[in-house]
């Protein structure tokens, strides 16, 4: 193969690549659960100069769903807070100290909180979350793979310049690498959209589950409520026939 061609097949190779990484990235930022290179977009204003969140905090994952950003430096908590809550809005944030046990103890009134790290907890996937999720990612994968086809079919067009005197065998084998290519990005893009449309609707279950779990526990208290007034107008009745 002529080293123009396969500079040209190279290329377009990272060029594609880059459009599937760029894609999955963009899957992160709708959170179901915690990844951590969601956290990328967060910058932190440290006194007018935007700093990396990993350079102002240690990022650990206590629960699937959830982000603890430990501050470098206590001072930072408030701007690691707003930093976090202007790249991703639909993030619980919350305040936690670092010691469970002085934060939930009978002195907690009087406890200064001592050391503290941000808790991130992402959003329950509720019906319309579920609906919105959804219609993201397929947002997102006809973006990227349309780019990806014109990507393709301009290295296309390139290749074939390099080959114009080439014999048929060389230029076949040119136009079967490059669909060699083309398809291995879209099995790619493909798969990334797969696994999070499956990360949503598992989550979407487990947000269903629960509301089933809740409305059986209230309908049980209210049966039993039931079967209490009833036993209590049983018993008046009782009263009244003596």
């Amino acid at each position: 193969m002529r080293t123009s061609v396969y500079n040209l097949l190279r290329e377009v190779q990272q060029k594609m690549s880059g459009y599937a990484v760029f894609m999955n990235y963009q899957f992160m930022h709708f959170s179901v659960k915690a990844e951590p290179a969601a956290l990328l977009s967060v910058e932190v204003d440290m006194d007018g100069e935007p700093m990396n969140l990993e350079d102002v905090a240690d990022v650990a994952i206590p629960e699937e769903d959830q982000f603890a950003l430990i501050p470098k430096e206590q001072e930072d908590l408030f701007a690691i807070c707003k930093a976090v809550a202007k790249a991703h809005p639909d993030y619980k944030i919350e305040q936690k100290s670092m010691n469970e046990e002085d934060e939930n103890s009978e002195e907690s009134e009087s406890y200064d909180g001592g050391e503290k790290y941000v808790l991130c907890i992402m959003p329950e996937v509720n019906d319309d979350r579920h609906d919105a999720g959804m219609d993201y990612v397929k947002a997102i994968y006809e973006e990227m793979t349309a780019k990806i086809d014109v990507a393709n079919a301009a290295y296309d067009v390139k290749i074939a310049k390099q080959l114009t005197d080439a014999k048929p065998e060389e230029i076949d084998e040119a136009k079967e690498e490059l669909k060699k290519l083309y398809d291995q990005i879209m099995q790619t893009c493909k798969s990334y959209r797969e696994e999070k449309e499956k990360q949503i609707e598992s989550a979407y279950q487990e947000y269903l589950a629960k509301k089933a779990e809740s409305e059986r526990a209230e309908n049980e208290r209210q049966a039993a409520r039931g079967e209490d007034i009833g036993s209590r107008l049983d018993l008046n009745k009782i009263e009244e026939d003596e």
